[in-house]
């Protein structure tokens, strides 16, 4: 039985929000059919406000359970007007937005902010609009600064983007199954990709033109702005997520820096971008506790923040997070989780880790000798896969990695069989001393945790350009043949390894298509078409000591 009075549900449609320059934001209202006004949600979205599947629902959903919803199509989306532009638009017409719904007379003064991916961008560009009616934020799987995943993750194209871009190219959706995508992962140049897939897009072309963090994409930049957080924030993403680099970053980041610390909550799932659904790929069933009451754990941290009900979320913990493995939810005081230590694996080889195959191991023991480097050749014109599935926009997941860690152009170090059960639970890093005959290129690495069986099954994974290895602003090419260590993010991982399974670190100069091949040149990535092999290298040696950095428990949580 619900622990909050149900209500019939009143409906209004297309109520007109004007933005500051005139254009009208076409915003559809759910109201509880009783008298008075309501504590209010603000989902501002560009994939149709009217959806019958992922937005009526929830408005009346929330609706039933006493709030006010309200969702807005953005700028130049179905029924809004002026023209769509995504990123750029969403803190001014956010802003107008949170001041219109707060001046409607259903309204009683407290709004929070909420949405999904893009959306979920839209919570975080209105949440430093500084309102007095927005009380609380609910970012979910939401994006993260341009720069960092989408449309650039590190300065290479986040591949699925294009995907993107035609699916919301114009004012509605559009059918973006009819393509072959495969034929075109290898297309050059990047920026007359829309034209090959039949469109001719704007956004398209001005982003391949902006590959740093230049100007253009700082307007849209707002991770550096914790300090100004005042919101309480429930932030939500999956281990599979692949923008999930945006609750890696803002959770904590907002834990020590937000004016709101103490009211920051997480909770995340074994899901990938599609939050909260049922996973099972290549055989890998998380078990019958993946799937939550979403809706019902989001209406009680509502309550808690603007519904005056705080009773029914009590006395929950800060932080709720699954462990992949011995798949089981863990409610603890903060992510990543108090007592986590971060432990050195060293990189180490005769000279010949290429390959599952070869002689590439993790110790904790950092190389006291120079050991032999080891080196292999990368070719963008037959780059390293990615394994996902391509026939939809949710990049990577539990995959069994062995058919792309047979090649040699892979990099393969593993541990020996654990002597007893680890907990990986928070950020994953690689610090690799590397040279490349190149100009430039880029190095991705991934985390697996290897069953006694020999399957490999993806955790985590990250990518960094040589040139841009200390800045995403300006790069700062190496020169071939000199040695610079570059720092990769592989985001972050909630896992249960269990005794007698490995750890592997696999090592690669591309994750196609995850992100478009490296030419192995400083010509723009946008319209680069040339493109030259490397000879790439990674050093383990006294000197020298790569690691792979893991954030580690032993025993129980």
């Amino acid at each position: 039985m619900s622990k909050r009075k149900q209500y019939g549900v009143k409906v209004k449609l297309d109520l007109g929000c004007r933005a500051s320059d005139g254009a009208r934001l076409s915003t559809d209202v759910y109201l509880p059919d009783g008298e008075g006004s309501w504590p209010c949600v603000l989902i501002r979205t560009p994939y149709n406000n009217n959806d019958p599947v992922k937005k009526i629902p929830i408005g009346r959903k929330f609706a039933a359970n006493g709030y006010a919803v309200a969702i807005q199509d953005v700028r130049g989306r179905y029924d809004s007007e002026g023209e769509w532009e995504p990123f750029f638009n969403e803190a001014d017409d956010g802003k107008v937005a949170q001041a219109w719904l707060a001046q409607q007379d259903f309204c009683n003064g407290n709004i929070a902010l909420m949405g999904r991916s893009y959306e979920g961008f839209c919570v975080w560009m209105g949440a430093f609009s500084h309102h007095p009616a927005v009380k609380a934020i609910i970012p979910i799987v939401a994006l993260p600064d341009p720069v960092v995943n989408v449309p650039w993750q590190n300065g290479s194209i986040f591949w699925s983007m294009i995907t993107w871009a035609l699916f919301v190219h114009g004012r509605t959706n559009q059918d973006v199954e009819q393509y072959d995508w495969e034929s075109v992962y290898r297309f050059r140049p990047l920026n007359k990709l829309d034209e090959h897939l039949g469109i001719s897009s704007k956004m398209w072309q001005e982003w391949l033109a902006h590959p740093t963090k230049d100007d253009y994409w700082q307007r849209a930049c707002y991770m550096h702005r914790m300090t100004e957080l005042d919101l309480p924030t429930l932030h939500i993403c999956g281990w599979y997520d692949d923008d999930g680099a945006s609750t890696y970053n803002n959770f904590p980041s907002a834990r020590k820096l937000a004016k709101s610390r103490d009211e920051q909550y997480v909770l995340i799932g074994p899901w990938p971008h599609a939050t909260n659904t049922k996973t099972i790929i290549h055989g890998v069933d998380f078990g019958p506790d993946e799937v939550i009451d979403i809706d019902d754990f989001l209406l009680d941290w509502l309550d808690r923040q603007i519904g005056g009900r705080p009773e029914n979320w009590g006395d929950r913990k800060r932080a709720r997070i699954f462990l992949i493995g011995s798949n089981d939810w863990h409610d603890m005081d903060d992510w990543p989780p108090p007592g986590m230590q971060e432990r050195s694996l060293y990189l180490h080889s005769g000279g010949k880790a290429n390959s599952l195959f070869g002689d590439g191991t993790l110790t904790s023991e950092p190389p006291d000798k120079d050991e032999p480097a080891d080196e292999y050749v990368y070719d963008p014109d037959h780059p390293t896969p990615y394994l996902y599935d391509a026939g939809t926009l949710q990049v990577g997941g539990p995959f069994d990695a062995r058919p792309v860690q047979r090649r040699d152009d892979v990099l393969c170090y593993t541990t020996v069989p654990l002597k007893e059960d680890l907990v990986l639970c928070g950020r994953v890093f690689a610090e690799l001393w590397v040279s490349s005959s190149a100009k430039d290129t880029e190095f991705c690495a991934m985390l697996c945790d290897v069953h006694p069986n020999g399957v490999a099954r993806q955790l985590c994974d990250g990518n960094a350009r040589l040139a841009l290895r200390e800045s995403l602003e300006r790069p700062d090419p190496v020169p071939p043949g000199q040695v610079a260590e570059v720092r990769i993010d592989l985001w972050a991982t909630g896992v249960r390894v269990f005794k007698g399974h490995q750890l592997r670190l696999q090592v690669a100069s591309a994750a196609v298509p995850k992100f478009a091949a490296h030419p192995n040149t400083l010509d723009p990535p946008g319209s680069a078409t040339d493109t030259v092999e490397a000879t790439n290298r990674i050093l383990h040696a006294a000197q020298c000591p790569s690691r792979l950095l893991l954030p580690v428990k032993e025993g129980a949580l």
